[in-house]
């Protein structure tokens, strides 16, 4: 009994109250504020036409009707105010990024602006015999266009519910009205707060979800699954960030990796270039890096000299070194070359990345007939 009773308790809070990131949370607040905005500039051009038609109409005794008047400018005044101030917050970066705590209360103001005035123009309205639609409607467009959190929507809607009961009750004791059908129309109006939300909700939060496996799977396609670095895909993505800015670009192998391949074998040979990449990841951005293919790896950093280039390098050369494997007892060394220059377009980028690898080539041509002690280590711009 208790177990139900403390399930019951759980439910209802979620219902009330249903858990929502901090991300989730804006981004329903700042689609409320959006659908507040145009909410607000559609009720300003339709009272402005009822106003002007009215005008028309009643041409020669409008000063007979001050409080219709009155009402529907008032009406038009919140309305261009309320779009207004949307509107330089949605042109402000900085507020609709930010938490928008007190932007989200302009809702509830607004709410509770348009509600009494909806309280007024209905009791108008009951008062010479007609519908008190204005009230209703004020209150169906909110529910259709702004999602609404269920604890705050009952507050409001029954709040203004039993207020406007109240006012009518002390006139003639609500005689024009059914209690049971109107305070009905009250739970059927949170019902629809309800259901709105929790479709918002649960539209928002897997959007989100998709956007995050997306990512996962547009990191993981340029990836290298060995090395944990970017690949060749990567290489593509970041041009355009690239491209415009003084580079670095150092194209670099691993020394005689055949031979751990051939004398150790393709596991061995795999944990050293895991190692590899964990080293130069020690002395180089991880998103600067890539495993350009087989035993090769590319690095381009902006705005770096050539000086602190290459001495990144030499001390990336020199942790090599000191790189220990089980099982291995063949030197691990490293040779590279590099360029500098300035890419204006993605071509000027793959030229330079083709000189880095010529570079690279070179050195290991010159040293070719060399031993492995002096044909390691080096690097060439």
């Amino acid at each position: 009994m208790k177990e139900q009773h403390l399930r019951m308790k759980e439910t209802i809070r979620h219902l009330l109250l249903p858990p929502v990131s901090e991300t989730v949370r804006r981004t329903i607040v700042r689609n409320n504020l959006e659908s507040l905005r145009q909410i607000s500039i559609g009720t300003a051009v339709v009272e402005s036409i009822i106003l002007l038609l009215f005008s028309l109409h009643h041409l020669q005794d409008l000063t007979k009707y001050p409080k219709s008047v009155i009402s529907v400018g008032f009406c038009i005044i919140a309305s261009i105010y309320v779009a207004v101030h949307l509107t330089r917050v949605q042109r402000s970066k900085e507020v609709i990024e930010g938490p928008l705590r007190r932007e989200s209360c302009i809702l509830i103001l607004y709410f509770i602006v348009m509600a009494f005035w909806g309280m007024a123009a209905s009791y108008r309205h009951y008062m010479e015999g007609e519908q008190m639609l204005t009230f209703f409607i004020v209150e169906i467009v909110f529910i259709c266009f702004v999602a609404i959190k269920p604890l705050l929507g009952a507050v409001l809607i029954f709040g203004s519910h039993i207020i406007f009961y109240l006012v009518i009750y002390t006139v003639d004791g609500g005689s024009g009205i059914s209690p049971l059908n109107y305070f009905a129309m009250a739970v059927l109006m949170w019902i629809g707060i309800v259901v709105r939300y929790q479709s918002v909700l649960e539209n928002v939060t897997q959007r989100f979800e998709v956007e995050r496996l997306n990512r996962k799977l547009e990191r993981i396609s340029q990836t290298d699954v060995l090395t944990d670095i970017g690949n060749r895909m990567a290489i593509r993505e970041d041009f355009d960030r690239i491209v415009g800015n003084d580079v670095a670009v150092m194209m670099a192998d691993i020394d005689h990796f055949k031979q751990f391949n051939d004398r150790v074998g393709h596991e061995a040979g795999d944990m050293v270039l895991k190692a590899v990449a964990k080293e130069l990841c020690q002395h180089f951005p991880r998103e600067c890096c890539y495993r350009y293919g087989g035993d090769e790896f590319l690095v381009i950093m902006e705005d770096i000299t050539a000086t602190e280039y290459r001495r990144r390098i030499h001390r990336w050369f020199r942790g090599v070194e000191r790189i220990r494997i089980p099982g291995v007892d063949l030197p691990i060394r490293c040779s590279a070359g590099f360029v500098t220059g300035h890419p204006d377009t993605a071509a000027d980028l793959r030229e330079l990345i083709h000189q880095a690898d010529r570079k690279l080539y070179e050195m290991k041509r010159d040293h070719h007939a060399a031993s492995p002690e002096t044909d390691c280590g080096r690097s060439r711009q």
